[in-house]
């Protein structure tokens, strides 16, 4: 079943797709998809498959939808593949290195990086995945953590999936993720 509105916050129509569990007699989130069009059915490709790729790739430690791209991988090596950037900077951890839809941690700041440098963590740029909080912790569970950041000036929640870590970030308690970080 699916439930269509119009979001006054994001200006973007939202569709819910619930399924019913007949056993338990239930109603259950099963998918949820915002889009800035107006067109109706949407389902498939939504919050929850955009959810799972990047569960997916943080088991793997790689960048989601390039798994040429890992935690651990050389400078040398993730600029052959990646090309230049278009930005650098340190963060708090390291140098960054900023794509037009990701960004890539390294385990040195800008003035200590060499070749051997190596990939500690990606950036994700989530605004346009309308992915809220409430919805990753239907999906996923419990997180392993969370809690107000004052660096980051928001929230995170983390979830422990193997050797990796996923981050999601937020404003508000009731806002939508503004970015993901795995490590």
């Amino acid at each position: 079943m699916q439930f269509k509105n119009y979001n006054n916050l994001q200006f973007v129509y939202g569709v819910d797709t619930f399924k019913l569990n007949v056993n338990k007699l239930v109603l259950q989130l099963e998918d949820t998809r915002n889009l800035r069009s107006d067109a109706w059915p949407n389902s498939g490709v939504g919050d929850r498959a955009y959810l799972k790729s990047l569960k997916e790739a943080a088991l793997k430690g790689v960048l989601p939808g390039r798994t040429d791209i890992k935690i651990g991988m050389t400078l040398q090596n993730a600029q052959k593949k990646l090309g230049k950037p278009n930005s650098r900077s340190n963060g708090e951890w390291g140098a960054y290195y900023f794509y037009s839809k990701f960004g890539v941690g390294f385990d040195s700041y800008m003035h200590e990086l060499t070749n051997k440098s190596r990939i500690a963590v990606f950036d994700l740029y989530n605004e346009k995945q309308n992915l809220s909080p409430r919805n990753v912790k239907i999906w996923m569970g419990k997180p392993s953590s969370e809690y107000y950041n004052e660096v980051v000036v928001g929230y995170e929640m983390v979830y422990q999936l193997g050797n990796h870590a996923i981050v999601f970030t937020y404003e508000e308690e009731e806002d939508l993720i503004d970015f993901t970080s795995i490590y």
